[in-house]
């Protein structure tokens, strides 16, 4: 890997290098990000951002005085956390060869993408209705999927998520406050808050007996997690559910899955995978539209510390 004195560089953690590139350049040429020389790495997980931030902060110049930037998926990492790290000083993580963590202010960068049902409604509508090769093609012809179509399935999904999502939840949180330990996912299907209590207690006491710890102290994560949002009233009616903190909040992945599985299935589609999809045919048109919501908090994270570097570079 070059490492050049006077770029930015800024770590991910998965395959979106392409798009944070492009997304990147096109906020430069709309003016949006001062134009300064920069860098994405893709370092396959957060857990190697200080080790490459170490490495490039020793041959940066430009990295003395701004800190290597590692753009993270917020998951569901509690809000003290990321206040914590979001009031770390720069000079304490330049001092330290430490990256400075900009969380997605949504789960993960999928979450946007659920604001896109027109566009992914139009995308699917205009593939042929004839097979060439291995090209992909939709067979049902009567069908025409629409924007609404897809709003309702997603809400319909995102109210019938409410147990599973809380339950990943609790086991991210246990990882963050235990890491050698790893929670057993529900053998059976949860559909009540008093049953994720019976789990999750059940899941402490077995862990803790496995690794002869006592960890009776996490059985707080419950309480701490419910008292966030508000989980209990969701619980008891599903139809309450905050549906655009839903789709913030919730696991953007796995939505945009389900999405693209009802809308495979509604038009008969063939020779068409998600991740394809995703990569080659929803990302390139959502990163022409500089108002999309994930170009718009791109520039948002992005923007204090390329304005740093075009006044150190004197680029701009």
């Amino acid at each position: 890997m070059e490492i050049f004195k006077d770029f930015l560089y800024i770590l991910i953690e998965g395959k979106e290098i392409s798009f944070i590139n492009r997304s990147i350049g096109n906020l430069i040429s709309a003016n949006i990000l001062p134009k300064i020389n920069y860098d994405v790495i893709e370092v396959g997980g957060s857990g190697n951002f200080n080790s490459i931030a170490k490495i490039l902060y020793r041959k940066s110049s430009l990295h003395r005085h701004i800190p290597v930037i590692a753009i993270k998926d917020r998951d569901f990492t509690a809000q003290k956390t990321i206040n914590k790290d979001n009031h770390t000083i720069d000079a304490t993580l330049i001092e330290n060869k430490a990256a400075k963590i900009v969380y997605w202010l949504r789960h993960e960068w999928e979450n946007y993408l659920l604001e896109e049902t027109e566009t992914i409604a139009n995308i699917l509508n205009q593939l042929p209705t004839q097979a060439k090769g291995k090209k992909p093609y939709k067979r049902n012809t009567q069908n025409t999927l629409t924007k609404e179509q897809l709003d309702q399935w997603l809400i319909e999904y995102l109210q019938n998520s409410i147990c599973n999502e809380l339950v990943e939840c609790l086991r991210f949180r246990f990882i963050q406050h235990y890491e050698r330990l790893k929670l057993d996912k529900p053998q059976n299907q949860i559909s009540s808050l008093d049953e994720i209590e019976i789990w999750f207690l059940n899941q402490i006491q077995i862990k803790g007996g496995e690794s002869q710890t006592k960890i009776q102290y996490l059985e707080t994560i419950l309480d701490n997690k419910l008292q966030e949002i508000t989980w209990k009233s969701w619980f008891h009616d599903p139809m309450m559910l905050d549906i655009d903190q839903a789709k913030r909040l919730f696991q953007g992945r796995e939505a945009l899955k389900h999405l693209f599985n009802k809308a495979y299935h509604y038009l008969s589609i063939r020779e068409l995978k998600y991740d394809i999809f995703v990569e080659e045919m929803l990302l390139p048109e959502i990163e022409k539209n500089i108002n999309s919501a994930i170009l718009h908090d791109i520039g948002l994270m992005l923007n204090v510390y390329f304005q740093q570097a075009a006044n150190l570079t004197g680029i701009e």
